[in-house]
């Protein structure tokens, strides 16, 4: 085990991690990883890149992605920040997230309301969201959209959602 140094900054932001103080210690990460002068800038980049990915992460489980979002904009705009491609998957994560929400609002505000959409909009933002929710692990909800755009008092839209529902959009492999 390596010993800590109260005087470090590197020491500092560890303990603070490990006490849960995580944008304490993403701070001082970043601020370590941007320096090109320290001599633990690549401590610092892999320190602020495990916290921002730990942080992301339960915000996305509170249903913040917008914040999650632009946490990991900022960890990914420090130079050298370490796993930079983990760090996208959670902001892809965060972004699907966050269009299952627009979708939803689509269809809570022109299809639930009779106004603002026409049948192709209502259906679209049915099938849209039906269909990224399994990408998040939601099956169940996507089923419940379908069922939900196919029984629909607004025979048009039902009928749309019936042909998007219907059509194979997997893409053809060779």
């Amino acid at each position: 085990m390596t010993a800590i140094d109260p005087g470090r900054q590197i020491d500092r932001a560890r303990r603070l991690a490990e006490a849960g103080d995580l944008d304490a210690a993403a701070a001082i990460f970043a601020e370590i990883a941007a320096d090109g002068d320290a001599p633990d800038r690549q401590e610092g980049a892999a320190g602020l890149s495990a916290v921002a990915e730990r942080m992301a992460e339960q915000l996305l489980e509170d249903g913040e992605p917008g914040q999650a979002a632009d946490l990991l904009l900022r960890a990914l705009s420090v130079p050298g920040v370490a796993d930079p491609a983990r760090l996208r998957v959670l902001l892809g994560l965060a972004h699907l997230d966050m269009a299952c929400g627009e979708f939803a609002g689509a269809v809570e505000e022109g299809v639930g309301s009779g106004e603002g959409a026409d049948a192709g909009t209502g259906a679209l933002a049915i099938e849209l969201l039906a269909r990224v929710l399994p990408l998040r692990g939601r099956d169940g909800d996507a089923e419940s959209v379908w069922r939900y755009g196919l029984a629909h008092p607004d025979a048009a839209l039902a009928e749309e959602v019936r042909l998007r529902l219907n059509r194979d959009v997997r893409p053809s492999i060779t």
